[in-house]
């Protein structure tokens, strides 16, 4: 999916991966794979069993330096004591990120069952009492309805469902 934050991603320092599927292995350029904000072209059943990655060597203080202050700047603006679901929206084409557009909603600590959007970002859901996966997709389809009702966007879920879960068709409140 690109994984990446403060500006940088998987595919600004990937040389080229290694794909296997049914059909054999073979190796491919950060282009080929379609990397692209929070998405690839990879098939189900694609499998990234190795990868090389182009990095500049610096020195270690530097890159302890820079760690610490990403792990500061994560640790005070994201739930990271807390189980979530994870970083839920991907952010829209919008001048509000995902998170800001649900904060302005009035979602902040909002529950639904034992899962709540985080009140330290609004773009995770916390398990704040035994959460069930339904919980957190019930939050997921009320965030989208009332992001397409405020904002008029309608959010793609950045987490991957797997097996029979699905977010129903959104549409906008009467």
């Amino acid at each position: 999916m690109n994984a990446g934050a403060y500006g940088g991603d998987i595919a600004g320092i990937l040389e080229r991966a290694l794909v296997v599927s049914s059909e054999g292995e073979s190796w491919r350029t950060p282009a080929e794979l379609g990397l692209e904000y929070r998405r690839s072209a990879l098939e189900p059943g694609d499998v990234v069993a190795r990868a090389e990655f182009r990095l500049a060597p610096r020195p270690a203080q530097e890159i302890k330096a820079t760690v610490a202050d990403m792990q500061a700047r994560r640790k005070a603006a994201q739930p990271t004591n807390k189980r979530t679901f994870g970083s839920v929206f991907k952010n829209p084409d919008h001048e509000l990120t995902a998170g800001r557009m649900l904060e302005a909603c009035g979602l902040r600590g909002h529950r639904i069952g034992g899962a709540q959007i985080s009140p330290r970002h609004a773009n995770f859901i916390e398990n704040a009492d035994g959460a069930k996966s339904a919980d957190a997709i019930a939050l997921m389809v009320e965030a989208r309805r009332r992001a397409l009702d405020e904002f008029g966007v309608e959010l793609e879920h950045e987490v991957r469902l797997l097996g029979e879960l699905a977010l129903p068709p959104l549409e906008r409140s009467p």
